[in-house]
């Protein structure tokens, strides 16, 4: 090839210009926590992170402030015709999420507003949102739930939604996509962020390898479709389906597959504002070997209670007890009083429920709550976020849940109680879970509700688990602390009442910018009981790393450290009524169905032994990759580490594993 010619393409590889994708990242993908499998990429609306001619509000905790309930704190207002917040694309995709915030009316009905999208300068569609299902309100004077009229009288919650479209065609990789406020109304339009991800192909009727089945075809109310075709698989085209009753499955075996969450609603229509009415929501079965999979689930709810009233529940997405072996995949559950209340209480079981992919986010009260005699339930790789009270929960009003597993979740930005919450039960777990930006407390163990309290069989167990801007001080109502101004720990650990905190393990929990007291450990009129709390590692306070709040009872601890703490020490002073000692003996051995492998380190070295045919990879504490060895067997030696803490993963057992180098 000519000189000339080379010079040529040289000037034109010159004359492009760089592309940077502007997507977000989490540190705890490397190390696989939380929904680190997500398909959707998320884009902030955050200096730095985009481009904007809006107004960028500033980081404030303050409740009474907008940004205080958004990611990061922060959020882009478009107020001005013509504003805009825009982003370079990273994946070709097609569905768009967009988490915003609209001004409610004085009657609780929400506005409306436009945005115009453009993709490379180039119009594509007008976006409506709708603030109808945001904004509840709470007495200032505390002691009643929140709803959705507003009053001088009353503070706010839930000032987000969010809406979801797919488009047409995909926004190219590296291409720009830009929201503009069309508006003339002076109406502050605040966007908080946006996600894309490509929409899979909808499933179809042929597609289903299931010779007993049906396809829907709108003939007769959905409900009763189903009733006629229990045990059979109702396949639900893609589709509005507008439902007036709630729909229960009475038949074992019964599936109900729609073409995708982006393809197949179901919207529940009705009013939550009439007596009669109120309750008409969500898909209830006690039955086994049911299946839901590929639905979106919305509801023209837009409160917790039916007059504000807590034995007028307005409906789940999810509720009775599933029988056994059922299975919830693929599903999106918006504005219900709760995403899911998974519980035994007609006692036909509920054992071996696995819910997977799934969505539970803006609802009014609970993410989801394997509540009293379920037992050996999964919940994995599914998204928690906006809601109004736990995200994921277990609570045994009655009888023991036992061994219910939370596990490679990620809760963001709920607006009361906790992302995560155990409430009594057996040998529970949450493990690899990441919670990011709660209002109140991260995540909780208490004695505050009425039940058959804590197991002393095994322990109720925390693992592997990233929090992020957890707690909150206490103060007045509606500007700081609880929807009642008391304080919440990022981790909040209280024999309140009812029965004693016991066998409590928390291991490998890595507390991050914590608003006021990283953990709190209280005790009301009963003990803690043996309270077990390895590789804790705290990492930036309002106040203390571990705040006493009249604790009694005793527990043990191994390897917590503290960095950046606001207080002048680490912890306030502990109270001679709870025994609190050091205790390193139980030397973690992570263990799979069929083998075990131990991790031992010296002063610069980790030691890794007792597995078979994996590569080691080696993580800093903030997700960094090391160094990778390759496919060894045995024993894998990493030398000349610097003392700090270390993630090591086995990345054929998918297991990493907090280790410290002193």
């Amino acid at each position: 090839m000519k000189k000339s010619n080379l010079l040529l393409i040289a000037l034109l590889l010159l004359s492009v210009p760089e592309v940077f994708a502007q997507h977000v990242t989490f540190p705890d993908d490397n190390i696989q926590r939380g929904y680190h499998d997500r398909p959707y990429k998320r884009y902030e609306a955050e200096t730095g992170k985009c481009q904007t001619n809006g107004f960028v509000l500033l980081p404030s905790f303050d409740q009474t402030t907008l940004q205080s309930e958004a990611s990061n704190q922060v959020a882009t207002q478009l107020t001005d015709v013509g504003s805009y917040v825009q982003w370079t694309n990273d994946e070709a995709a097609d569905g768009l999420t967009i988490r915003f915030s609209l001004p409610d009316t004085i009657t609780g009905a929400g506005t409306k507003g436009n945005l115009a999208l453009y993709v490379n300068d180039q119009f594509v569609q007008t976006i409506t949102l709708n603030s109808y299902w945001a904004w509840q309100y709470t007495l200032k004077s505390g002691g009643n739930y929140p709803d959705n009229i507003p009053s001088t009288t009353k503070f706010t919650r839930m000032s987000f939604d969010e809406m979801h479209v797919k488009l047409e065609n995909k926004i190219p990789a590296g291409a720009t996509f830009k929201l503009v406020k069309t508006d003339h109304n002076g109406t502050a339009y605040t966007i908080d962020f946006v996600e894309l991800e490509p929409v899979p192909d909808p499933v179809t009727f042929e597609s289903i390898p299931d010779a007993n089945k049906v396809i829907y075809d709108s003939s007769s109310p959905l409900d009763v479709f189903i009733y006629q075709n229990g045990g059979k698989t109702i396949y639900l085209p893609a589709g509005v389906y507008a439902q007036a009753n709630k729909i229960q499955i009475l038949n074992d075996n019964t599936k109900i597959i729609g073409a995708g969450m982006w393809y197949t609603e179901i919207y529940f229509t009705a009013s939550s504002d009439v007596r009669a009415t109120y309750a008409n929501r969500g898909i209830q079965t006690d039955n086994s070997q049911v299946v839901i999979d590929g639905l979106y689930l919305n509801t023209i709810n837009n409160k917790r209670y039916y007059n504000n009233n807590s034995s007028f529940q307005v409906g789940k997405g999810f509720m009775g007890g599933l029988g056994t072996n059922s299975i919830i995949r693929n599903v999106w559950v918006e504005h219900f009083e709760c995403g899911g209340w998974i519980a035994n209480y007609d006692g036909k079981g509920a054992n071996n429920l696995l819910v997977e992919n799934c969505r539970f986010r803006n609802n009014y009260a609970d993410g989801l709550n394997l509540s009293t005699g379920v037992q050996n339930a999964v919940v994995q790789h599914c998204s928690f976020r906006n809601n109004g009270d736990d995200d994921m929960a277990s609570w045994s009003t009655g009888q023991l849940s036992v061994n219910n597993t939370f596990r490679f979740n990620t809760a963001e930005n709920n607006w009361r109680a906790s992302s995560l919450g155990f409430f009594g039960g057996q040998q529970n777990k949450a493990l690899n879970c990441v919670i990011i930006d709660p209002m109140e407390a991260g995540l909780r163990a208490t004695c505050d509700f009425t039940g058959t309290g804590f197991s002393t069989v095994g322990y109720t167990e925390f693992r592997n688990i990233s929090i992020y801007r957890g707690g909150v001080a206490a103060g007045a109502i509606g500007v700081t602390g609880d929807f009642f101004g008391n304080q919440q720990g990022a981790v909040h650990l209280n024999s309140s009442s009812n029965y004693n905190l016991t066998n409590i393990k928390l291991d490998s929990i890595d507390l991050y910018n914590s608003k006021n007291n990283a953990v709190y450990i209280g005790s009301g009129s009963y003990n803690v009981a043996n309270l077990i709390m390895n590789e804790i590692h705290i990492n930036g306070t309002g106040q203390y790393g571990i705040y006493y709040n009249n604790a009694k009872g005793n527990g043990s601890y191994c390897n917590i450290s503290y960095t950046n703490i606001g207080a002048t020490t680490n912890t306030n002073t502990k109270p001679a009524t709870f025994t609190f000692t050091e205790d390193c003996s139980d030397t973690a051995v992570p263990e799979t169905s069929t083998t075990k492998f131990h991790i031992t380190s010296t002063k610069d070295s980790i030691t890794i032994s007792g597995f078979t045919n994996s590569s080691v990879s080696l993580y800093d504490v903030m997700g960094n990759k090391q160094c990778q060895t390759a496919v060894l067997s045995d024993e894998a030696v990493i030398p000349n580490l610097i003392p700090g803490i270390y993630l090591v993963r086995l990345d054929s057992y998918n297991q990493a594993i907090k280790v410290l180098v002193r």
